[in-house]
């Protein structure tokens, strides 16, 4: 019997059908009930659809009583960002512009069925982005949510927050707001939201990805939440390096060092420090000296 699809039915079967993985297949499922019609002559098709994605979220839901995860772990490495937001927020687009991660950027909701992983190099310090799956996907990844060391919550209004806050009530990171698409709004529309973002006191920042407005506010941003300092050495005569340590705040010469060498510390004699916690250039300071962001510091051993 005829169903009369339009071409939006048969692309996400073609999606559907070359799908791979458990959670990829139930994604494309959802797509295609999503967007199939919705008549008399359709009602067998639905019914049909929805008895196979029943039976596909009965077989994960058993894999995950006998351990077998339908997706593999993710490692993490230095500093985690994951990016939280409805569907259709923007987040992958983000993801791209953050780092040099190259997602699958579509113009329809669940698109993302799986994390999709960055890193974010601001100059020298490095993060881990991770773009989840919308809320409300299968492929939503609580337990990144909650272990992350931020959390950047993906918005197109501020009404998407009240949605949002649920799902991060176990979070521990740091919390960035992001709200994108800001392009699609007019110069007054853009002025009377910043007048209630400001009113209401709600840290939020406006981005676009297609305009680039605000993403590199917002690098500045994700690297404050990292709570880390970037320091460059150098031996007596040459140049400075070119890459920096990289350290945890309030680290010290002596922290500085043993990053170089354990028992490094040992050996040196002399420290000149240039930089923002030095008095004057080659300033000469002991191993228990804070070090600042972007301190210089010149070795000389024993």
């Amino acid at each position: 019997m005829p169903i009369n699809a339009g071409h939006e039915y048969f692309k996400a079967e073609k999606e559907y059908l070359e799908a791979q993985t458990l959670d990829e297949k139930i994604a494309r499922l959802e797509d295609l009930i999503r967007v199939a019609p919705k008549h008399k002559s359709s009602e067998n098709l639905l019914a049909e659809l929805k008895t196979r994605l029943k039976k596909f979220l009965e077989k994960k839901e058993k894999s995950k009583k006998i351990g077998k995860p339908s997706q593999k772990g993710i490692k993490k490495e230095n500093f985690q960002c994951a990016l939280v937001g409805l569907p259709n927020s923007g987040k992958s687009y983000l993801l791209s512009q953050l780092t040099n991660a190259k997602p699958k950027v579509t113009n329809y909701p669940f698109s993302t069925i799986s994390p999709e992983i960055g890193t974010m190099n601001y100059e020298g310090a490095k993060a881990q982005i991770i773009d989840l799956p919308s809320i409300g996907s299968v492929g939503f990844d609580q337990g990144i949510v909650n272990t992350a060391d931020c959390i950047i919550l993906v918005i197109n209004s501020l009404q998407d927050l009240d949605k949002i806050s649920p799902k991060i009530q176990k979070s521990k990171g740091e919390k960035i707001i992001a709200m994108t698409k800001s392009d699609l709004l007019d110069n007054e529309e853009r002025r009377k939201l910043e007048e209630t973002i400001k009113s209401k006191k709600i840290p939020a920042l406006l981005v676009s990805s297609i305009t680039g407005q605000n993403i590199f506010q917002l690098k500045c941003l994700i690297f404050q939440k990292m709570h880390i300092i970037r320091v460059y050495t150098k031996e007596p005569g040459k140049p400075s390096t070119k890459e920096p340590i990289v350290l945890s705040e309030n680290s010290t010469v002596k922290d500085v060092a043993e990053s170089i060498l354990k028992g490094f510390s040992q050996k040196v004699k002399l420290t000149k420090l240039t930089g923002p916690s030095s008095k004057f250039s080659n300033q000469i300071v002991g191993l228990s000296h804070v070090c600042k962001d972007l301190d210089i510091v010149e070795f000389h051993t024993k």
